[in-house]
C-alpha cells in the first residue's frame, strides 16, 4: 500500500457523550448464561437476524426472544421460541420477520431464569435520505484491544459492515502481543468454535454489536492464511467445513445453502450494498507469500480466466449492479480492487492483482454500462485507502479500504518506488488502527477514516486521520 501521511484532529466530544446513553456492555460478570451478550445482522426491509450464544451442559436449551419498540418492553411486536443445545456449540439464531421498514426495535432473549442484556437493531429502510455505515475488518485478538467497537458504538450507524478476518486461527501477530490468546491455532470444529467464543468476550466487540446490526463477510482468517477455497495447496476438506460451520454458528448471518455468503442489501433507493465472497470460490494463488512474487509468478496473475469470484457469483454481481434502482453502488471485498503494482507486475497476487482478468473484466462492465456512483470498500491491507479503480485509464468507481481494528500493517519493501507508481491511490495510511464511517446523502458520499492513538492498550484516543466528500456522478 501507498505511505502518504495524513493531518489528524482529535475525537469529538460528541462520540463520549452518546457511548454514556447505550446499554452497558454485556461481560461476564453480568449474567454468566449469556456471556457473550446478543447481537443481530443481516436486516432487510421486514427481517432481521437475532444472536445469542449461552453456557449450558443440558442437551436441548429452550431459548425466548422478544422484539420491542421500546426498551422496556411494553410494545413487544414480536416473538418466539430456539431451541439450542452442543450440536451447534450453544448459540442460538432467530429471523425475525413482519416488521417495519426503517425501524428501530430493541430485544432481548432468556431462558432457565436468565435473560439477556437488551440488543438495538434497525430494520432496512423502504426510502432514505440519510444512512450511515461503519466499515471494519481484521481484528486479531492478541494483537490489539478493540477500542474502535466503542467508538463504533457511539456514533450509533446504522450498519456496522465487517469485511473479514472476523477472527484469526493463529494466537500471536508477531513478537508482541497485547494480550494472550489460549486457543492456540484453530484446525477442527472444537477450535475454530473456541476462538470465535475468545473474540466475543471482548467487552468492547459485544458493545458494538449489541448496538447495531452487522452484515459480514469473511476473508481467509476464519479459515487459514491465504486459502483459495478448494485449491489444493491449503485444502483441508474437514478443516475448511469445520471453520466454515463455527462462522455461521458465531456470526449473525442469514443462512443460505452451502455456505453461501454473497448477498445484497437495499436500502431503499439511496444504495445497495453487494457483499462478496473472494475466498471460497477462487482459483489457487499463483504464489505464496503473496507479496513481490517472483516476475513470472506475476505474469501468471495476470493470465485471463483467472478468477476471485467464480462465474455464479461475477455474473450475480454484475447483473446485480446493472439492474439496481439504487443511487449508490457498494461493493464489499474481503480484499484490495486497485491496482497495486511496480513495473506493470502485482506487488501482491493475493488481492484482486492476482484475478486481474476477472477485475478487468467488472470495470469493464461498469464503463460499458455506464454504471454511476460505484464505491468498492475493501479490507484485508490492515491499511487505511481511498483512491480510483480505473479501465483503460479513466476512473470508472472509487474504493474505500479500511485499516484493521487491531491487526498491524508490516512495513511495506520498497515503499517510496511503490508509491510512485501508484498515483490512483490518493491517500493511505498504514500507522494507525482503526475503522470508516460512511455518511451517504442523494448529493454525496461522506468518508471518515478514524484512527487511534494506540491499540496496544485498551484506552487509544481517536483520531480523524481524513475526511473525503463523494458527490454523486
Amino acid at each position: 500500500m501507498v505511505f502518504r501521511p495524513a493531518p489528524a484532529s482529535g475525537a469529538p466530544l460528541l462520540a463520549a457523550l452518546l457511548l454514556a446513553l447505550l446499554p452497558a456492555a454485556s461481560g461476564r460478570a453480568a449474567d454468566p448464561f449469556f456471556p457473550y451478550g446478543v447481537a443481530s445482522g443481516d436486516p432487510e426491509t421486514h427481517s432481521v437476524i437475532l444472536w445469542t450464544r449461552i453456557e449450558s451442559g443440558k442437551p436441548s436449551v429452550s431459548l425466548r426472544y422478544e422484539v420491542a419498540t421500546d426498551p422496556d418492553f411494553r410494545r413487544v411486536v414480536a416473538s418466539g421460541e430456539v431451541e439450542t443445545g452442543p450440536a451447534r456449540d450453544y448459540t442460538a439464531k432467530a429471523d425475525v420477520t413482519g416488521l417495519e421498514p426503517g425501524t428501530r426495535y430493541f430485544y432481548r432473549w432468556s431462558g432457565e431464569g436468565h435473560r439477556s442484556p437488551t440488543g438495538r437493531t434497525e430494520t432496512l429502510p423502504e426510502r432514505a435520505d440519510r444512512f450511515r455505515i461503519a466499515v471494519a475488518s481484521c481484528q486479531h485478538y492478541g494483537a490489539g484491544f478493540y477500542t474502535a467497537y466503542r467508538s463504533i458504538a457511539a456514533d450509533q450507524p446504522d450498519l456496522l459492515v465487517h469485511l473479514g478476518d472476523w477472527i484469526y486461527e493463529f494466537p500471536t501477530y508477531g513478537a508482541a502481543a497485547a494480550r494472550p490468546d489460549p486457543v492456540g491455532v484453530a484446525e477442527d470444529l472444537s477450535s475454530y468454535r473456541a476462538k470465535h467464543r475468545l473474540y466475543r468476550s471482548d467487552p468492547d466487540f459485544q458493545r458494538a454489536l449489541q448496538s447495531v446490526p452487522v452484515a459480514a463477510i469473511w476473508d481467509d482468517h476464519e479459515v487459514q492464511n491465504d486459502y483459495s477455497g478448494k485449491a489444493a495447496r491449503f485444502y483441508a476438506p474437514r478443516r475448511l467445513q469445520a471453520a466454515y460451520q463455527a462462522y455461521f454458528e458465531y456470526v449473525p448471518i442469514r443462512p443460505q445453502e452451502e455456505f453461501r455468503i454473497y448477498r445484497s442489501f437495499r436500502i431503499g433507493d439511496l444504495a445497495e450494498l453487494f457483499l462478496t465472497d473472494g475466498r471460497q470460490y477462487r482459483d489457487e494463488d499463483v504464489w505464496h507469500p503473496a507479496f513481490f512474487p517472483p516476475p513470472d509468478a506475476a505474469r501468471q496473475a495476470l493470465a485471463p480466466g483467472r478468477s476471485m469470484l467464480g462465474a455464479a457469483q461475477r455474473d450475480w454481481l454484475l447483473t446485480g449492479l446493472s439492474r439496481s434502482p439504487a443511487l449508490w453502488k457498494l461493493i464489499g471485498s474481503g480484499d484490495l480492487m486497485m491496482d497495486l503494482r511496480l513495473h506493470g507486475l502485482p506487488v501482491s497476487v493475493d488481492s484482486w492483482d492476482g484475478f486481474a482478468w476477472e477485475k478487468e473484466q467488472i470495470l469493464a462492465a461498469i464503463a460499458a454500462k455506464q454504471i454511476r456512483n460505484v464505491l468498492v470498500l475493501s479490507g484485508d491491507t490492515h491499511v487505511f485507502s481511498y483512491g480510483e479503480l480505473r479501465y483503460q485509464g479513466k476512473p470508472v468507481a472509487l474504493e474505500v479500504g479500511t485499516a484493521g481494528i487491531s491487526s498491524p500493517a508490516g512495513k511495506l519493501e520498497r515503499a517510496a518506488e511503490v508509491e510512485a507508481a501508484n498515483p490512483h491511490i490518493l491517500f493511505s495510511d498504514r500507522d494507525h488502527r482503526g475503522y470508516v464511517l460512511l455518511d451517504i446523502g442523494r448529493e454525496a458520499i461522506e468518508v471518515s477514516f478514524y484512527g487511534f492513538s494506540t491499540v496496544l492498550e485498551p484506552d487509544g484516543r481517536r483520531i480523524l486521520l481524513r475526511r473525503f466528500r463523494i458527490p454523486r456522478s
